[in-house]
């Protein structure tokens, strides 16, 4: 993918969440993605509307989606529109020139968002979950809220995350692999009103920034736990049967995808068919997130030893009828 980007704002994120992916050219052959952010400009956003565009039905409230062929435009009025372009493989984002959401936010919505929609089609998936290996075991986690400290519990305990709020997936050899993504994780904070605006208040911190060695570049899914909304005074576990996961990871992704001709869901129903899911509360201890890692490896089947078989078949003769 090549990237460009004309907004000042943006530099500084972009660097910390792509410097580890950046190279001098990409080899030959290879198939080219592009992208481009630049400022709000009125004029240049409007050649790239259509009059034919149809709106599509979107559950957020602050996005508006449209579809004419091959483009698809997602409008957001608290930072600006983003066009993707799934024929060329291209997408631009505008940026408002006073977007009302965090930096960081931002770079996830104008940046993160749309690449994430023109790489699905090849292979590679991109989704805002946590992802994490313990004792040999990959654990993706999908949160409606911030998990800070729990992922400071488990670093602080020797695990090591892939992901701290971005991972990425693809298939391989009928598993889904988990792969590294940098980026960084809301504090949180104790409850407050919502600000209108941008809330500079907001504090974001890389939890392996302290210690590298916590970061592992990949590994395979072995279980995906989807947190309900809200703590609660007690941690519990419920594990879901396949068709239970199945629906739960519809309801629960955590990203909006988007296709002119494909069907979204490749991911989860892979998931679901391969990995162990279970419904997660979690509570206000930060170490009760490991706890149900930990229970749910040691109920985990050992891994059934490999048998090979060779046999040897007798040679046949073939005898002639008789007349």
């Amino acid at each position: 993918m090549e990237l460009a980007c004309a907004v000042e704002g943006l530099l500084g994120p972009l660097d910390h969440y792509l410097r580890p992916f950046v190279v001098e050219a990409l080899p030959e052959g290879f198939a080219r993605s592009s992208g481009m952010i630049q400022a709000f400009d009125e004029a240049e956003v409007l050649r790239h509307l259509s009059s034919h565009a149809t709106r599509l039905p979107v559950a957020d409230s602050w996005m508006q989606l449209y579809r004419d062929g091959e483009r698809m435009w997602l409008v957001d009025e608290r930072w600006g529109m983003a066009e993707l372009n799934f024929l060329r493989s291209q997408w631009q984002s505008w940026v408002l020139p006073r977007p009302t959401i965090h930096p960081l936010r931002l770079l996830e919505a104008a940046v993160l968002w749309p690449a994430a929609q023109l790489l699905r089609p090849r292979g590679l998936h991109v989704l805002p979950a946590a992802s994490v290996a313990r004792d040999g075991w990959g654990v993706l986690i999908i949160c409606p809220f911030t998990i800070e400290p729990e992922l400071e519990f488990l670093v602080g305990a020797g695990a090591r995350l892939i992901g701290q709020r971005w991972t990425a997936a693809r298939f391989d050899d009928g598993r889904v692999e988990l792969l590294h993504m940098p980026g960084m994780v809301e504090r949180s904070l104790p409850p407050r009103l919502r600000q209108p605006m941008l809330d500079c208040s907001e504090q974001w911190v890389d939890v392996t920034a302290d210690d590298p060695q916590a970061i592992v570049n990949h590994g395979f899914c072995d279980f995906v736990l989807l947190v309900e909304p809200g703590r609660r005074t007690r941690a519990a576990v419920q594990e879901l049967s396949r068709a239970e996961a199945q629906e739960a990871l519809r309801f629960a992704w955590p990203i909006l995808e988007v296709h002119p001709t494909r069907r979204s869901g490749a991911l989860s129903c892979r998931l679901a068919q391969t990995c162990r899911c279970a419904q997660v509360q979690l509570s206000r201890k930060p170490g009760d997130l490991m706890a149900l890692i930990d229970s749910m490896i040691a109920t985990a089947p050992a891994a059934a030893p490999s048998l090979t078989l060779f046999t040897r078949q007798p040679h046949r003769r073939a005898e002639a009828m008789p007349a």
